[in-house]
């Protein structure tokens, strides 16, 4: 389980966003018993968890409320004289609640979708260099295209430790093992935006084997194409990260929302329902609204949900394939001088319970 997600999305045994799914995960998420299922462990629901305090306040306010107005001469009074808050007038207003709620979270889930397409883009576009690093470079010099292709498997370990802000300490640790040259580390651990050391590098790669006369145009333009997609991946996450829903939006719809359900207890008692049918209603409206925002509000920061502990060994292997995994030599074509060794022999990294977890019901 990735530590650098919320707490609350970190049980292994619950669907979640936060996980890379199976085939058995679809088959349960689409079975029919799902209605069951969410119905018995709603008091494990982890969006109650996230809204419990709201709905102890509003449990509260609505008990008060409903005390006051039963014993209270004044209250009472007012019932009688038809003084009370009109359900007409708070219905307008759940209209235009109801409104902004899904408009927000139409914004929250559309953040979380470009979200996870640029995570997608880190697997093709780490791939993409591999490969060509692989199939232009490695003929050239060996150690240079395995130095680049451990700095590209290093790029969604640094991606993602910018975007969670993770530890020095931890991303070290990465670095360390990936690079195990000290100057090659120490390089992309002084950088400020550390995923942009792996774009720096190659492109210092490709200038260097293009004045050797080693590479064609064709082949220097595919790799730094390939190295602007990955430099467009950063800046596109970075914006996302950085520019919320304008939080004029937020905030008027939360006054909104706090003013209706300030008003919906009072409105309902004085209606004619007694205090548990108040508390009730209140409680499921509040409920429905107040999940509707906090939903929101997941979904508007994408990178703390996404699994991106997955997606970034899912674009190591992706890498390391590149050169272990590579195709026979075609006719007439010079032959490698790793061609006698065996796939055990060139892979000594993989590990069979890996190969399992790794199967192909896992989505990239």
């Amino acid at each position: 389980v990735d530590p650098t997600i919320p707490k609350l999305f970190r049980n292994e045994k619950r669907l979640s966003y936060s996980t890379t799914w199976t085939l058995h995960d679809w088959e349960t998420h689409s079975s029919r018993k799902r209605f069951l299922l969410y119905l018995v462990n709603f008091p494990k629901s982890r969006l109650l968890r996230r809204i419990a305090p709201q709905m102890l306040v509003l449990t509260l306010w609505t008990l008060c409320s409903v005390w006051v107005e039963d014993h209270l001469p004044m209250a009472g009074l007012m019932m009688k004289t038809k003084k009370s808050v009109p359900l007409t007038s708070l219905g307008i207003i759940s209209s235009f609640v109801g409104f902004l709620l899904t408009m927000r979270s139409n914004m929250g889930l559309s953040r979380l979708d470009e979200g996870r397409k640029l995570w997608s883009k880190v697997v093709l576009h780490t791939r993409e260099m591999a490969h060509l690093i692989s199939a232009f470079i490695y003929p050239h010099d060996k150690q240079l295209a395995l130095m680049l292709g451990r700095y590209v498997a290093c790029y969604g370990w640094l991606l993602k430790s910018q975007l969670r802000f993770v530890s020095e300490k931890d991303i070290a640790d990465i670095v360390n093992t990936m690079l195990p040259n000290k100057a090659d580390a120490d390089f992309i651990l002084q950088q400020r935006q550390k995923p942009l050391a792996v774009v720096m590098r190659v492109r210092q790669a490709i200038h260097h084997l293009g004045r050797q006369h080693k590479l064609t145009t064709a082949e220097e333009i595919a790799l730094d194409h390939t190295a602007h997609n990955l430099s467009e991946v950063l800046t596109s996450t970075g914006r996302l990260r950085a520019s919320p829903i304008p939080v004029l939006y937020t905030s008027h719809t939360t006054r909104l929302l706090t003013f209706y359900l300030c008003f919906l207890p009072p409105a309902l008692h004085w209606s004619g329902l007694d205090g548990v049918a108040t508390l009730i209603s209140t409680w499921a409206v509040g409920f429905a609204m107040l999940g509707l925002d906090e939903l929101s509000h997941l979904c508007e920061q994408p990178f703390r949900l996404m699994p991106m502990y997955q997606i970034s060994k899912r674009s190591m292997l992706a890498v390391a394939d590149s050169f272990t995994c590579r195709p026979p030599p075609l006719e007439g074509e010079e032959v490698d001088d790793e061609s006698h060794l065996s796939q055990k022999e060139l892979t000594p990294y993989w590990n069979r319970s890996d190969t399992i977890k790794l199967s192909d019901d896992i989505v990239e």
